[in-house]
């Protein structure tokens, strides 16, 4: 039996290790010169085509002349869902994209989403990318405020027992291993980045995590010795009630991605070390680092509708010992867009890598208004009470989804898709790509 579980431990190590090697070597070596190849051989395919978003499919069925392009675009999309968990939920997001110049090369972004549930739930968020002073300074920012249930299941990639349905992420159902939290938290990061040279931007900032009021169902049962977060809370000395995450982080950022909001070519690099002291409010000290990684590459440049995108996306506990709901998890990342195919959260550890592939292509021929998309994503968290590391045991899920474009300027597009995994499967509605 050791064999055995040594050999599936081997073969699960040996898989993933190729998938993170396969998308270092497809975006940086094969993909850039396929694109390379195909560029003479697709210049006539050019000629005829003129990207339309939904405002010219609108106007010509109405027989009026198409507006103008503008440099920004703003969008706002009602929201109303019902699951177990947060009973009736009824709220909006607004997603608006600009250039603070109209020779700026990047398009900066704001999002914010608000809503209310019948279990007195609230999410309130607005996350920020903006490029400033004829873009040498790049403001980033995530600030939340939330009344949250989540539910939890430990530490490490351990598997689902039983199956689920997620709605945006949201779980609907039960599983055996589920351990519901419900808590507050308050979150205000802004990182300013200063450009150096070319696409590469340096910089500081200030980040802070506050989670009070947490009510842990399991312990609220009188059942102290399977909490999770009670037990490792006792552990490293947190109390189960709140605690405090705060520090500042140093930052460093490549960006060449052509559009931030949408990309057919260019890379994005961004890291993040952050350093929590006790001296500005954090409960104890600690180290955390994040690292994250994105390729875009057009399979037939320069008419750029065939994409294959790669995300590769890590977060560490370098020293000390960062809080139970502070941990690295799925759905952690500023979007909250990790982990299709799985319910927020439903990993975790002191150390997580994520890797996550997609291909984009068109549906609508002629005018590109209607693409799809297609996902594959793979999980692995860390465990070291248990003397799980990284890549010991690791998850996927995979899905596809629908593209409707919304402004061809911004190439803002409407996402619709789904994610499947085992045990669980999700739909996602959202007004900006994946990653």
């Amino acid at each position: 039996m050791q064999d055995a579980n040594n050999y599936r431990r081997a073969t699960s190590e040996n898989v993933f290790y190729l998938y993170c090697l396969l998308l270092f070597f497809l975006s940086t070596l094969l993909l850039p010169f396929i694109s390379y190849c195909q560029t003479d051989t697709t210049k006539h395919d050019t000629a005829g085509f003129h990207q339309q978003d939904l405002k010219d499919w609108l106007a010509r069925r109405k027989s009026k002349p198409a507006k103008p392009a503008k440099g920004n675009f703003l969008l706002v999309i009602p929201y109303i869902s019902s699951n177990p968990t947060a009973g009736f939920m009824i709220g909006g997001g607004l997603t608006y994209t600009f250039k603070t110049k109209k020779t700026d090369e990047h398009v900066s972004l704001i999002s914010s989403n608000v809503s209310y549930s019948t279990n007195k739930l609230v999410n309130v968020n607005m996350k920020s990318n903006v490029f400033m002073l004829n873009e040498k300074l790049v403001l980033n920012g995530d600030w939340r405020f939330l009344v949250n249930s989540e539910s939890t299941f430990g530490l490490g990639t351990v598997g689902p027992n039983t199956s689920s349905i997620d709605i945006n992420g949201t779980p609907t159902s039960t599983d055996s291993m589920e351990q519901p939290l419900k808590y507050h938290q308050l979150r205000f990061y802004e990182v300013g980045s200063w450009r150096l040279i070319s696409n590469f931007f340096a910089g500081i900032g200030f980040q802070y995590d506050r989670y009070y009021n947490i009510q842990d169902d399991v312990l609220e049962k009188g059942d102290t010795a399977t909490s999770q977060h009670y037990q490792y809370s006792l552990r490293h000395d947190f109390n189960p009630k709140e605690y405090t995450v705060s520090g500042f982080s140093l930052n460093f950022l490549y960006d060449s991605r052509d559009n931030q909001v949408n990309a057919y070519k260019g890379l994005y690099a961004n890291i993040n070390y952050r350093i929590n002291l006790e001296s500005m409010g954090s409960t104890h000290n600690s180290t955390m680092l994040l690292t994250e990684y994105r390729g875009f590459f057009a399979l037939d440049a320069p008419r750029y509708r065939h994409i294959l995108g790669f995300w590769l996306y890590g977060k560490f506990t370098p020293s000390g010992n960062a809080p139970y709901l502070a941990l690295p998890a799925l759905g952690y990342d500023q979007q909250q867009r990790t982990g299709r195919g799985y319910r927020y959260g439903r990993f975790r550890g002191e150390d997580m890598l994520y890797g996550e592939s997609e291909y984009r292509f068109p549906i609508s021929p002629n005018t590109g208004i209607l693409g799809g998309v297609v996902f594959f994503n793979a999980t692995t968290t860390s465990d070291r009470a248990n003397n799980v590391q990284l890549l010991d045991k690791w998850r996927a899920g995979y899905g596809g989804g629908l593209r409707v474009m919304l402004d061809k300027a911004s190439r803002t597009r409407l996402s619709v898709e789904a994610g499947l995994s085992p045990g669980s499967f999700g739909f996602y509605l959202a007004a900006l790509e994946t990653f």
